[in-house]
């Protein structure tokens, strides 16, 4: 769906599935009572319509850059949401500031070194590993709510 396996998927799929499993410690997602809100971004958005069902025509996908690299994702049942984002330090600054440079280029429309996205492409893939296999409570940080509706 998505095109690409991405470090910025893999974020947010760590992170819905994490909240997902707070707010349905059954197991057993019920898609039709979610909503979320996402920032606007490929990856982000994405992730969040295929984990949870939440869609934009359906009024249950807010978008809002404000929250940054996380979601709020809701219990619409229930008002039950939390609040998810990566701790600090868990994305690495030299993968930040590569990425800042990188993108500092195109815009200026200047060549970007082969060599640095070979190398960005290694931190990624180093980054989707450790998210994929560090426990949650180690890379998440949580606030609970809960919104009226």
């Amino acid at each position: 769906m998505h095109g690409h396996l991405c470090d910025g998927l893999v974020i947010a799929f760590v992170e819905i599935k994490a909240v997902l499993e707070r707010l349905f410690p059954d197991g057993v997602v019920d898609r039709t009572d979610l909503r979320a809100v996402s920032k606007n971004g490929p990856c982000w958005v994405d992730a969040i319509a295929f984990m949870t069902g939440a869609r934009i025509n359906f009024q249950t996908l807010r978008i809002d850059n404000r929250i940054g690299d996380g979601f709020i994702i809701q219990k619409i049942s229930t008002g039950e949401a939390y609040e998810v984002h990566l701790k600090p330090g868990v994305f690495p600054a030299s993968q930040d500031n590569l990425e800042k440079k990188i993108r500092a280029l195109r815009v200026a429309d200047q060549p970007v070194a082969p060599e640095d996205i070979d190398s960005l492409e290694k931190m990624a893939e180093a980054l989707s590993r450790k998210l994929l296999n560090t426990a949650p409570v180690e890379i998440l940080k949580f606030l609970s709510m809960t919104i009226s509706i």
